[in-house]
């Protein structure tokens, strides 16, 4: 029999699927909330919605929350740097950045991790990943038409385009985290580092409800991004790191994209372009090289 970390692992493919669909429609979720939303207040209802429904779940499924010193320590730790931190960042450079620019530079959080892996947590990465991903990066550069944000409006995008970068590198640092953290349960720990994050977003949320009542969709955004994109898809990325570790998630920002391009098309009138058409040959040609296993870690 082949060691356990060599197999197929369906039910880890299965919740990275469930988790890079969640995550793609982030961007689509988000520009569909600015819609009827201020910056702080889609940011805020995001940490706020998210922490209203994974509360209950944490006693459902998970182990509450325990009165640990050590547990809350970490909560608040991973509060910020995965939850405050990269949701202000992206809803600040989603304001004037195209969603599909957005996600291309997200790409960087794969070769982030895998840099700090190798730094931190002392992992071997073979060639052939590395060069899969940065094809992949490649194509992703090709879908963003950089050529249309850089120029004339360079200095405009400087601050917005600087967020994201922040943001990625915030994701990243937070996987990192997740591997080295003392054994918790996923659901218990993301439950209760959103609770600590939605006190951040409390105030500016509250400020929704003055004025007159914003259209369903909007709101419909808002939950969305709340629900499936943050508060799901985060407990499937904390129970993929600590099963198969960082690395594991490089290919997650390629799968996005394309699904972000498709979803962007498909909700929000986007058209397929010629630079579409190449970009997902690049990626897929990248995520080919990029499969072998080096890189995954035995469960923690």
């Amino acid at each position: 029999m082949l060691p356990q970390d060599q197999n197929t692992d369906y039910t880890a493919w299965i919740a990275f699927c469930v988790m890079a669909v969640c995550m793609s429609l982030s961007f689509v979720f988000v520009k569909i909330s600015l819609e009827g939303f201020t910056l702080e207040q889609a940011a805020g209802g995001r940490l706020v919605i998210g922490a209203v429904f994974l509360l209950p779940i944490t006693y459902l499924l998970g182990d509450g929350l325990p009165l640990k010193l050590w547990f809350w320590k970490w909560a608040a730790i991973l509060g910020m740097v995965n939850f405050v931190l990269p949701i202000g960042f992206t809803t600040y450079g989603l304001l004037s950045l195209p969603s599909n620019v957005v996600g291309a530079m997200f790409a960087l959080i794969p070769l982030i991790t895998i840099g700090l892996s190798t730094v931190i947590l002392k992992i071997k990465v073979s060639r052939q990943k590395v060069i899969g991903l940065a094809i992949g990066l490649t194509g992703l550069l090709v879908i963003s038409e950089p050529h249309r944000w850089i120029g004339a409006t360079g200095g405009d995008s400087a601050l917005p385009m600087l967020a994201i970068f922040a943001a990625a590198a915030c994701l990243a640092t937070a996987a990192i985290l997740i591997r080295v953290m003392p054994k918790a349960n996923p659901i218990s720990l993301i439950g209760a580092s959103s609770l600590i994050a939605s006190v951040f977003g409390i105030w500016p949320f509250l400020s929704v409800f003055e004025g007159e009542f914003t259209s369903m969709r909007p709101w419909l955004g808002l939950l969305g991004v709340s629900i499936l994109s943050t508060a799901i898809a985060y407990c499937i990325r904390f129970f993929l790191i600590r099963r198969k570790g960082p690395v594991f998630l490089a290919p997650n920002a390629y799968f996005s994209i394309i699904l972000t391009n498709i979803f962007g098309v498909l909700l929000l009138g986007d058209a397929i372009t010629t630079s579409m058409k190449i970009a997902f040959v690049l990626i897929f040609a990248g995520l080919y090289l990029a499969r072998d296993r080096s890189g995954y870690m035995k469960q923690a």
